[in-house]
Order: C-alpha cells, then structure tokens, then sequence
C-alpha cells in the first residue's frame, strides 16, 4: 500500500520547510493539520484545495498521489479498454483494466473495476462478474467518486444471477433493489424500469408466472408514460417470456415482435440487446405448431453474425442452442449434435441454465440419430440441472421434448416416465397413489 494522504502531506510540509502553525495559517488550527497527518481526520474538500494550494501541487495529488498528467494518461487508458471490449477484444481489454484497478488512482480504479464486470460477464464468469459488482456497490453507497449509479449496479447484479439460473438469489436481490428504489422516489425511471424486468426474468425463470405477470403489466404501464422506446422494448420483451408460459403464444410473439421495433428505433440502440431479442423471437417461433424454422434462422443467422464479431461469449452459445434446435426439427441430427455441442463448449465457465438447454438439445438430437441411452441420460441430467436451479418450467419443458423422443423410438414406459417428470416440475404432482383398477363382475 502507497503513502497515505497525512503521510503525503507531511513530507511535502517538511520538504518545503513548513512548520504546522505555517501549514495552517489561517485555514485550520495546527492541530487539525496534526490529525491529518496522523490519519486521524479527512479534509473537507475547501480544506484540502487550499492545503495544496499552500504546498505548490494540485488537490488530486494530495488526496491520491497521482499527478495529473497520469490521471490524464489513465483515462486515455481507460478510454482504449472501453473500445476494446465494444469490438469485441475482450482478453486486452482485461488485461487494461485488470492494470488500471490495479495501479489507478481511486477514481480510475472504480472505473476499471466496472469494466473488469462487464468483460468478465461477457466471457461468462458471472461469479466473478459479482464479486466485482459488490466492490462497487459499496464503493456507490459511500459517495466514492468514479462509482456507477447504484440502480445501474443492483440491476446489473439482479441480471448477473438471472444469467446463472440462481433465480431465487436474483429475485432476493431485485426485490431489496426495488425496495431501496421505492425509498429514493425513483419509480417510474428508466433504470427502474431495467430493474423491473430483470426482476420479471427470474420470476418467470423460476416458474412464478403470477408474480411475472403482475410485475409485467405495472412496467409495461410504467415504461408507456416514461415514453421510452428503450424501455417500452424491454418491458414488452420480457412480457413475451411470461405469455408464453401461460401457454399465449400468438400474445408471446406479438410482443416480442412489438419489442424489437422499440428497440430498434430507441435513440442509441445496443447491438447485443438486439441480437438477444433476436435469439428469443426466434425460440418462439419455433415452439408454433408447426415451428417457423425459416423465419427463426433468419433471425438466429442475423444474431450469430453480431454476437461472433463482439465476442460476447454466453449469449452466442444462446443463439447456437437455438440453430442447433433448427437442425433438430429439420431432421439434420448430426448437425444439432454439432452445433449444440459447440453451445456447451462455451458454457463451460458459465454453467447455468442455459448450458442445461444446451445439453437438452443435443441430448435429443443424439436420440434421434439412434444413440438413445447416452441422449436420454444427457437430457434426463440436464432436466434435473434445471431443476436445481428452481428453473422448473424449463425443466418441465425438457421432460416433455424427451417423452416426445421416446414416443417417435417406441419407448412408451420411458415416454410415460419422462411425462411424470414433467408434470411433477410443472406442479402438477399426484396427491395419491391410485390402487390398481379392479375388475368388475356380473353378480350371479
């Protein structure tokens, strides 16, 4: 650890000759320079621009040690991060703010450490992603100059958890945010309104469409009379989640169709936020009856080309879980198996739900090209993954497309199986074990 702010100032004092009472002249008593000195008492800000002002340097080095021609060099450094992670050079831009963090004064620290989030959540260490959030959540909560808003923070944080399928813990995190958001007078914002629908991700996650539902239609409400496109987008995007769990599906895609109009047409739209919009009008369409494969690898095939070029590791394997699932229902098991294969690859560091998907996919493309033990076992692991994770409506969802395999096989004691599963995800549990039927007879 470098020198402390007392010490600093003790050794210019001493260095330009300056006695305390000559220090403090008439803008403190000697004494309060002594506890300075000692560490024992931070300057107001008045106090210390005229400390520095007595010692010939600028405030910035005497609170920080830095001067500022480096700070100056930090931003510029900061500035070469942020462009590398934008294109997509995800390792260099690390590697810059891991340095900065490192080295930076306090401001330029903070700064970097919201950046190490955002690049670690790229590549999919969400738990490191976390740890970093919580770093700067408390640096937010004492004033620290350099610190994102807090909203900014806690929404990324409830996303973070969302993302890694803990949605018990995203719900408890969003919950407390909107709580703390209630108490500032902040309803109605656009980072509230952010807030909101991660929040409605992770009920619906979990399977607690009541919940989704009353949420969605208060931010959908909210997000109208802000007027935002951007947030108009991302209320409707989630809303379309929940229609499709009440089994809504015309309603599902509407909104999600609605949704990317907004956001296509918000003042800075986000690349990789359309994309991902992308990849979840695309799941919808192929859940119709029959599925719209070739809208959806429109879609997909647009999504892919975007998230490779950025580099955005988790949300790319989302969009090839999904080609892979057109590879399935076209009948082109091998290619599913391929491509799913490579979404579980990039998922190795995430883990989560959607690595759970991924392996569902290829577990089923794996039955169908007549390897039925090693892709029932496969999907069977990843249901319950699914499941563990309070994912249920997802795991009933795989338990389902699994019965649907076995029936295609033959294999209808598996199929029936597979169907209790689901239904036991679902909710929808026996309350008894019926006795076997009994044969009626005529009376004689």
């Amino acid at each position: 650890m470098g020198p402390t702010l007392g010490q600093r100032l003790r050794a210019l004092r001493v260095e330009r000759g300056l006695s305390q009472a000559d220090l403090a002249g008439e803008l403190v008593s000697p004494s309060y320079v002594s506890l300075i000195e000692a560490g024992k008492r931070s300057p107001e800000p008045e106090v210390l621009e005229g400390l520095a002002r007595k010692l010939g340097c600028s405030p910035l080095y005497l609170e920080s040690g830095v001067a500022p021609e480096e700070v100056n060099e930090q931003r510029l450094r900061l500035q070469f991060a942020e462009m590398a992670l934008k294109n997509g050079d995800t390792a260099d831009a690390r590697d810059l703010y891991t340095e900065l963090a490192r080295t930076g004064s306090r401001e330029t620290r903070l700064t970097a450490i919201w950046g190490l989030a955002r690049a670690e959540e790229s590549i999919g260490n969400l738990k490191g992603a976390v740890e970093h959030l919580d770093t700067l959540l408390e640096a937010s909560r004492a004033g620290e100059p350099g610190a994102p808003g807090l909203l900014t923070l806690l929404v990324g944080k409830c996303r973070l958890y969302e993302r890694a399928g803990d949605y018990n813990r995203g719900i408890e995190v969003g919950e407390s945010a909107r709580a703390e958001v209630r108490e500032l007078g902040l309803q109605g914002s656009e980072d509230e309104i952010k807030l909101a629908t991660t929040l409605i991700a992770s009920y619906w996650g979990r399977g607690d469409l009541f919940s989704a539902q009353q949420l969605a239609a208060g931010v959908i409400e909210r997000a109208e009379r802000l007027g935002s496109r951007s947030a108009q987008g991302n209320a409707y995007w989630n809303a379309s989640l929940v229609a499709e769990a009440r089994g809504q599906l015309t309603q599902a895609i509407d909104l999600a169709a609605r949704a990317l109009a907004l956001l296509s047409e918000s003042a800075a739209p986000l690349a990789e936020s359309l994309a991902s919009l992308r990849v979840t009008y695309a799941w919808l369409l192929l859940r119709c009856d029959p599925p719209r494969i070739e809208e959806a690898e429109s879609l997909l095939g647009n999504a892919h080309a975007v998230l490779a070029d950025m580099a955005f590791g988790p949300k790319l394997a989302a969009c090839e879980t999904e080609l892979a699932r057109c590879a399935l229902l076209r009948g082109n098991f091998n290619e599913a198996v391929r491509v799913a294969d490579r979404s579980v690859g990039r998922l190795l560091e995430a883990g989560g739900a959607e690595t759970e998907n991924a392996h569902v996919v290829a577990g089923l493309a794996r039955i169908m090209r007549g390897e039925e033990d090693a892709g029932i076992r496969e999907v069977a692991a990843a249901a319950a993954g699914l499941n563990v994770l309070e994912a249920r409506m997802e795991a009933a969802k795989a338990w389902r497309d699994l019965a649907e395999c076995m029936i295609q096989c033959g294999r209808s004691e598996d199929a029936i199986s597979a169907l209790r599963q689901a239904a036991d995800c679902a909710g929808a549990r026996s309350a008894t074990m019926l006795p076997r039927p009994v044969l009626l007879r005529a009376t004689d």
